[in-house]
């Protein structure tokens, strides 16, 4: 008897320190920017000592059950003292006013008076923001043959985490539902019109885009073999008119050339030799006279004047020098 209840007991202290050792799966959660949060613990039915609460290995909180369902509260840090409630009689966590660096690994270990090992308990907790309207990017377009092609980007501003994209067709026989966040799109002219609508999802929430028209998203889309006829035409007409204005501006640089000229000719005519420099040759006019009898010379009626002339001055800027007195005589003749 005494050696069954020895090994009743030891089987008892083993399924304890086995069941005391186990750790529950992990656990995902998740949370909105600004809302709250609550890490589940199981009711124990045992005497806890202590639950201690770990964020990324860093001492979160120690718990410490008073009885009559009161507790004793130890916050490491006291940003986080308004934001902790514990629910209960398991004493589950409920973290408020989210924030993004509340993401992250939070660990739980519950101490008993009668086990030698704590129960622990692994969560991972990821906190996302409200997702705005998706915004709708038109890529290139192309018009060929009468067919509209271009592709829809659908993207967050502010990019997003976790973002799923998908597009709903509307408009076909069948709405269709295509996922990705590129959306190619051909539509011929005389089809029906289509609507194209996006929708963006995070595990939180989700939102929609503004309806895209094809119609109105191909309007005014140039034929891509008339806007290359146009790219041949163009030059092609514009060259004569470039030719005349390259003519004409030519013809008005020549005017201004001849203009100037005449004017530098009329500007030396006006302005006399009154100094030849030495070295230069004199031009002497011969002045002719009609064959006229010229009276001989008489000594008693006739009177000479002498005339002189004064010295050659140096200055060339002054008047024209006499010729040689030698060579000049003056006749009056008194009759």
């Amino acid at each position: 008897m005494a050696g069954s209840s020895t090994c009743l007991v030891l089987i008892s202290l083993l399924w304890q320190l086995t069941g005391s050792a186990a750790s529950g799966a992990l656990k995902e959660l998740v949370g909105a920017l600004g809302g709250s949060v609550t890490f589940p613990l199981n009711a124990i039915e045992e005497q806890v000592d202590s639950i201690s609460w770990t964020f990324n290995k860093t001492i979160l909180v120690m718990v410490q059950p008073m009885g009559d369902e009161k507790v004793n509260v130890i916050v490491t840090q006291n940003r986080n003292k308004e934001r902790m409630e514990f629910l209960g009689k398991g004493h589950s966590l409920k973290l408020s006013k989210l924030m993004k660096n509340d993401s992250g690994a939070y660990h739980v270990e519950i101490h008993r008076s009668l086990s030698l090992f704590p129960i622990t308990q692994e969560y991972v907790l990821h906190v996302y923001e409200h997702l705005s309207k998706p915004k709708v990017t038109i890529g290139l377009q192309s018009n060929k043959n009468g067919t509209c092609t271009t592709n829809l980007t659908c993207s967050m501003a502010n990019g997003g985490e976790d973002v799923t994209y998908s597009w709903e067709a509307l408009g076909q026989a069948a709405n269709e539902t295509l996922d990705g966040s590129i959306l190619p799109v051909s539509w011929r002219q005389g089809e029906g019109d289509m609507t194209f609508i996006c929708m963006a999802r995070n595990p939180i929430s989700s939102n929609f885009s503004n309806p895209i028209l094809v119609r109105k998203l191909c309007e005014g889309v140039p034929d891509s073999s008339m806007v290359l006829l146009h790219f041949l035409l163009v030059p092609i007409l514009l060259s004569p008119l470039l030719m005349g204005l390259v003519l004409l501006s030519m013809r008005r640089e020549k005017g201004k050339e001849s203009i100037e000229e005449k004017k530098t000719t009329d500007i030396h005519q006006e302005i006399p030799n009154f100094c030849p420099h030495a070295g230069e040759n004199t031009e002497y006019d011969t002045i002719s006279y009609n064959h006229e009898t010229i009276p001989k010379e008489d000594p008693v009626n006739t009177l000479y004047s002498t005339v002189q002339i004064p010295e050659k001055m140096k200055d060339p800027h002054s008047l024209p020098t006499a010729p040689d007195t030698s060579r000049l005589f003056s006749y009056e003749n008194v009759i």
